[in-house]
């Protein structure tokens, strides 16, 4: 048995919350995820947010025990220091995935787009310290931006979570498709690309222009996977 599923298994309390997080909660998690003794390749609280949420809109099912692993950066639960802290943990990080789920199924989504009757999903991004942010925007070679930026670790993860799955690059690859993306890579760069004057910093638009293309992500895979199923229906 995979160690996550059997850690879950001997420890069903980790389960028994099935609540959104609130603020507190939120910044609970922020904290247990930046706690020194977890491994050096456990992703920070944005980060992960940024990864499920790439996994939650992903056209095929991810194991959990598979995002675990990521999220944790080892193939077992990690060491919080008690007991206690290692089953709060988990149980944080799987109420925030099932809230990120929730929030892009096709019910809900429609109610935030074209009804405006529920709560748009909200990112867990972090605060930037302003001395970590380099002005006037400078570029490396990779033509990503020098420095921090509001929501560059949550994009990250994103990213993180699509760039090995061949199914993305449907979407990523795609012409007409790709402006769909366009709005996540802003914040993955920090700039526009075909923007130079373009300043992130002070678009306060961004964001929720992200989130709603999120949004549309989402409904192309259903799309794409009712479309497929369809023709092999069809056959």
């Amino acid at each position: 048995m995979n160690p996550f599923v059997n850690y879950i298994a001997n420890h069903p309390a980790v389960l028994a919350d099935h609540q959104p997080l609130n603020d507190e909660e939120q910044d609970e998690l922020f904290e247990a995820l930046n706690q020194p003794n977890l491994p050096d390749d456990c992703m920070t609280a944005e980060m992960a947010d940024g990864f499920l949420t790439g996994c939650a809109l992903s056209p095929h099912t991810v194991d959990m025990s598979d995002w675990l692993e990521e999220v944790f950066g080892q193939v077992s639960m990690p060491n919080c220091g008690s007991p206690e802290a290692t089953d709060r943990l988990l149980s944080l990080v799987l109420r925030r995935w099932r809230d990120i789920q929730h929030a892009f199924t096709p019910d809900v989504a429609e109610r935030v787009l074209n009804q405006g009757t529920e709560p748009m999903f909200g990112p867990l991004i972090g605060h930037v310290d302003p001395e970590e942010v380099v002005h006037p925007v400078q570029l490396d070679h990779e033509d990503r931006r020098v420095g921090e930026w509001l929501g560059r670790d949550w994009a990250v993860g994103f990213f993180s979570a699509i760039q090995g799955d061949e199914t993305w690059k449907h979407l990523l690859e795609d012409p007409a498709h790709w402006p769909m993306v366009a709005p996540v890579l802003v914040f993955f760069l920090g700039h526009e690309v075909e923007q130079p004057e373009y300043n992130l910093d002070d678009d306060p638009e961004a964001l929720t222009r992200m989130v709603q293309a999120l949004y549309r992500i989402s409904a192309y895979w259903r799309s794409y996977h009712q479309a497929m199923t369809a023709g092999q229906r069809a056959r």
